[in-house]
């Protein structure tokens, strides 16, 4: 089987016997991945304090039935996962107590808010 650039071969050389000063050499073919010159790398993402409430905000949405599932973009309810996003959401409120900025603060605090008037309506 021969590589071409855009193919990479992977071989795990670790060895199994638990021994350190031991070499181990690669057996088997490893496997390899081909990257396709079609797909585009992916932006990084920027991951924080916000975009975690915000997951867990969005999560109890979709969850109470008032925004479709990203996956499957259909709608459906489940009020017991909605309930515990929201409390994920004040947990982290109770923890993080003292050690957030005032708009992480203000940010939490309106998402609980909005998600508890929110769970009260879909509730019934």
């Amino acid at each position: 089987m021969g590589t071409d650039e855009n193919e990479f071969k992977v071989v795990d050389r670790r060895s199994s016997s638990g021994a350190k000063d031991e070499v181990s050499k690669p057996s088997g073919a490893g496997f390899v991945m081909k990257d396709s010159p079609s797909q585009t790398p992916a932006e990084p993402t920027q991951i924080d304090f916000s975009t975690l409430v915000f997951s867990f905000a969005t999560g109890a949405l979709i969850n109470m039935g008032l925004a479709p599932d990203p996956t499957t973009k259909k709608t459906q309810k489940n009020i017991e996962m909605a309930k515990q996003n929201i409390e994920i959401l004040a947990m982290l409120k109770d923890k993080t107590k003292g050690n957030l900025t005032p708009e992480e603060n203000a940010l939490l605090d309106n998402l609980i808010t909005e998600t508890r008037l929110r769970f009260v309506e879909a509730a019934k």
